[in-house]
């Protein structure tokens, strides 16, 4: 392209741009769709804003350019969309001189600076995976922060569960955000947009309305609203726990002390059968612990109380069984050792009480734990086994039945939560949620593994010159053609070998993700991660990584199709679309 007048460049000729035959031409790298209508010349982006078809493949009617693909309309000179709201059109000044065209690429362009932050606003009301996806890409790749961004997303979070969703449905929405977040960090930037893309679908959907809840009349002091909060947690009445939350705060100085008394009410042993609390209330507190009170006090407020305050239905024989048996031996948590935390002060069987968890006898599962915690055992000690213990179950699982993959992430999930609790509650409310994990285990027990030491090396032999290359790539294509039959002993090659395991989990993550479909392991593929570097001494450590393979391999539904986080990065680049058509 040849330039003259400043900014002005010479694109073509007249004679090439006919009535009712477009042209796209290159410029800067670009794609420009030129348009010859009603007497005069049009210059705007040749990607449509909506998902990058090529314009000039689109209608034009009395100054109004349709896209063929969606069917989205825009002003052609002004660049104004009728269709999505926010998404308008890039146009470009244009001049005819001496039979020739020149468009100004310098003074055109996006007609909205802020039109990324309500696209992201836009998706985050409508739960559309695509619009979410671009909008993240775009705010990437124009190097908006991605604090700023996930900061949107929190708050518009905060309000959706607010007035929108109830305790299961706002706490899986949470996990979701949260997951997708943590598992975003596992990765470089430019492979995060996948799973920041799913943390946004956690964060989506409609914004209700409902009055402003206000705090209680004085006089009011901490000491009655902890009270209160447990005889609401009791009664199942959210709402009465939310408004001591509000008065709490509206007082000040008590919301450290906010967290902690979630936790001590969550393990109460009316709470057995409902173990998701305690992953819920672990997610409220680390996004707390990120944000700060400013960003999600209405959140940790108004879904605390609706966990704690949700209906729990009336228990069956085995489940008031052990509730009962929680009861009877509550005093021994105000008895326990005070250090427990020193690895080894103690004498522990690991495999003695992995095999308890796993007995289908409610009676020598709490005894188990009872024991291990009396001696002394240390608490996030019993937290490793339990994880272990699932995911050794998890990696040798039968496939030909059942192999209840959901309930094995669960008990992998509350394993890895007792440590959280153990952060944000302490020592007693720490032992109370390791009955509520091996409760997990024990309603478990019609799975079909048959139960081995954890504590002995699942080691084969295997030659030493295997190609780490050669051997990674074919477990990425097992679990791309779902060959779940040898997964498991690729994955175990792999490791025995001495390949790099970090290696093998990034890239499997990212195999697993790649297609958008992948949101359910989302949470496995973060806690195998942080789990498999926190119990690097253990010998069974490699089953996480196995279990997770052959999870991830067994339930793989591959699309077939490009995803919309793929087309949301090449949307962001300007190469979408156009790319293969011109």
């Amino acid at each position: 392209m040849s330039s003259a007048n400043g900014n002005f460049v010479k694109v073509a000729a007249l004679s090439e741009v006919a009535e009712g035959k477009p042209r796209a031409v290159r410029v800067e790298g670009h794609s420009i769709a030129l348009f010859q209508h009603e007497g005069a010349v049009y210059a705007t982006d040749n990607q449509c804003p909506h998902m990058g078809y090529p314009l000039v493949r689109g209608r034009v009617r009395k100054g109004v350019l349709s896209c063929d693909w969606h069917g989205w309309s825009y002003d052609m000179e002004g660049g104004g969309c009728f269709t999505g709201g926010c998404d308008d059109l890039a146009t470009f000044p244009v001049e005819v001189r001496n039979g020739d065209v020149y468009i100004d690429v310098t003074s055109g362009g996006k007609k909205r600076d802020d039109a990324h932050f309500l696209l992201l606003k836009e998706g985050l009301l409508s739960t559309d995976s695509w619009t979410l996806s671009k909008a993240i890409a775009i705010m990437l790749a124009r190097g908006v922060s991605e604090e700023e961004t996930l900061e949107i997303m929190v708050r518009h979070m905060g309000r959706h569960i607010s007035t929108d969703e109830d305790a299961f449905n706002g706490g899986r929405k949470l996990a979701m955000m949260m997951d997708g977040v943590n598992v975003a960090h596992l990765y470089a930037p430019e492979d995060r947009l996948i799973p920041l893309m799913m943390a946004a679908e956690g964060a989506s959907g409609r914004l209700g309305d409902r009055p402003d809840r206000q705090p209680l009349p004085p006089p009011i002091d901490w000491q009655k609203l902890e009270n209160w909060i447990r005889v609401f947690t009791a009664d199942k009445e959210w709402e009465g726990i939310e408004k001591c939350l509000i008065t709490a705060r509206q007082l000040g100085g008590h919301d450290e002390k906010i967290i902690p008394i979630f936790f001590e009410c969550a393990v109460q042993p009316f709470f057995l059968n409902h173990y998701r609390n305690l992953i819920d209330l672990a997610h409220l507190a680390e996004l707390l612990e990120q944000f700060g009170w400013e960003l999600t006090g209405e959140l940790v407020c108004s879904l605390g109380a609706k966990i704690l305050g949700q209906g729990r239905g009336r228990p069956g024989e085995l489940h008031r069984e052990a509730i009962q048996k929680l009861e009877e031996i509550d005093h021994i948590f105000d008895e326990l050792p005070q250090d427990t935390s020193i690895e080894g002060a103690v004498d522990y069987d690991e495999d003695k009480f992995s095999a308890a968890l796993v007995s289908g006898d409610l009676d020598e599962v709490f005894d188990a734990v009872t024991e291990m915690l009396t001696a002394g055992v240390p608490i996030n000690t019993l937290a490793t086994t339990m994880l272990m213990t699932a995911g050794d179950r998890m990696a040798r699982t039968p496939v030909n039945m059942s192999p209840g993959w959901w309930d094995l992430r669960d008990e992998m999930e509350i394993a890895s939560t007792v440590r959280k609790v153990l952060r944000y509650g302490g020592t007693k409310v720490a032992a109370k949620a390791l009955y509520h994990a091996a409760w997990r285990f024990f309603n478990n027990r019609w799975l079909n593994i048959r139960h081995q030491p954890i504590t002995e090396s699942r080691a084969s032999t295997i030659s030493k010159g295997l190609d780490e290359d050669a051997a990674l790539a074919e477990i990425l294509d097992a679990i791309e053609s779902v060959r779940i039959q040898e997964i498991g002993r690729r994955t175990r090659e792999y490791l025995n070998a001495g390949c790099s395991p970090e290696r093998l989990m990034s890239e499997m993550g990212l195999c697993i993700l790649k297609d958008d479909n992948g949101d359910n392991l989302l949470s496995s593929i973060y806690i195998v991660s942080e789990e498999w570097k926190t119990c690097a001494a253990h010998p069974a450590r490699n089953q996480l990584i196995v279990g997770l393979a052959r999870w991830a391999t067994d339930i793989r539904r591959n699309a077939g199709n490009d995803s919309a986080v793929q087309t949301a990065h090449r949307f962001a680049r300007g190469e979408t679309a156009t790319e293969l058509y011109e």
